[in-house]
């Protein structure tokens, strides 16, 4: 099960670029700044072959890969394909948040890895002000489901 970790500004600082946020704070990102920013959000360490998203689940929460990496599975029928591996400072969940809300893909962690999950609350006033982020998330969806 995700172990919940307190946030570190080296930490906090990986998701300005990976959200798109330099414009917004070009000095960095700190652990306080991020709480304030996102106070439903938080950082998560998943063992080993942990899940992190199940396909066919209902949530809307964005996910940024701090480290480790991530496989991206899909269940087709009786058998399971690999679509990709991600590793630090990737986004993943953007397609459930753009989309149905439903997980179209399984996440699940190939070794201890750190995950910042981005609370569907505080990604709504997120995109909001930073249009740049919304078009990346769009753009990045309509690409893995190509």
């Amino acid at each position: 099960m995700a172990e919940a970790l307190p946030l570190d500004d080296k930490t906090a600082d990986l998701l300005r670029p990976a959200l798109k946020l330099e414009h917004f704070f070009p000095q960095g990102l700190n652990a306080k700044l991020v709480r304030l920013l996102f106070p439903n959000s938080g950082l998560f360490r998943y063992a080993a072959d942990e899940f992190i998203l199940c396909q066919g689940e209902e949530s809307k929460d964005l996910y940024v890969l701090c480290s480790g990496a991530v496989l991206i599975t899909k269940t087709l029928g009786t058998a399971g394909v690999c679509l990709a591996t991600l590793g630090a400072g990737a986004i993943f969940g953007e397609i459930a948040l753009i989309r149905d809300g439903v997980r179209v893909a399984n996440a699940i962690a190939s070794e201890p890895t750190r995950v910042f999950r981005l609370a569907f609350l505080d990604v709504g006033a997120l995109v909001t002000r930073n249009p740049g982020l919304a078009a990346h998330l769009k753009d990045l969806a309509r690409r893995r489901l190509q």
